[in-house]
């Protein structure tokens, strides 16, 4: 996974327009970097991102980027993956993932919708991105104007942008009262 990672974050930061530049990337990244990772088994995962991605990222497209939020006085950090931006000002925000296990919702719901909280000192965040690389498409959200994000295959799933918030405060105050008053044991029956 780091080292696909690593490929793709090269290849974008570097606006490569081929696949055998990001093949040669990967090649020169696994001699300097990598030496025990394997490069046939991380080339189909790249052949993906790339086919999928060629026109989407840019010469303004940002790889690794922090994105910082503070909410009601509480700090929360994450990365992401690639965030592109266009001319008017748009931004979207894609986040890679090289395993063939679904993200359950509520995970995926406050990573991306922190990185849409983080996002805006960029622009308008209007579309996020879970690059499921083993999967047969992405998982692409639409950020509508209420702060709803709408998945574009299936119209049943969205999430509240304004609820993601709720649940990160709430979860990261729930865990730093624990740490005040110690935390306590669960009973055995909830693992």
């Amino acid at each position: 996974g780091n080292f696909i990672h690593r490929g793709l974050e090269e290849g974008v930061s570097k606006n490569l327009r081929t696949m055998k530049e990001f093949e040669d990337c990967a090649r020169t990244i696994q001699m300097e970097e990598f030496k025990d990772s394997n490069l046939e088994e991380a080339l189909p995962l790249i052949k993906t991102f790339f086919e999928r991605n060629k026109n989407k990222y840019n010469e303004n497209s940002l790889v690794e980027q922090r994105l910082s939020a503070n909410l009601e006085d509480l700090q929360f950090i994450g990365y992401a993956d690639r965030i592109d931006i266009t001319d008017d000002g748009e931004v979207t925000i894609v986040d890679y993932k090289t395993g063939k296990s679904d993200v359950k919702p509520k995970y995926r719901n406050w990573q991306l919708g922190l990185y849409a909280l983080a996002s805006r000192k960029f622009g308008t965040p209007k579309t996020l991105v879970l690059e499921m690389l083993q999967k047969d498409h992405p998982l692409e959200f639409q950020i509508d104007n209420k702060g709803v994000a709408k998945e574009v295959h299936s119209s049943r799933t969205q999430f509240s942008l304004q609820e993601v918030r709720q649940e990160l405060v709430q979860t990261a105050r729930a865990i730093l009262n624990a740490r005040r008053e110690g935390f306590k044991p669960c009973p055995p029956e909830k693992n």
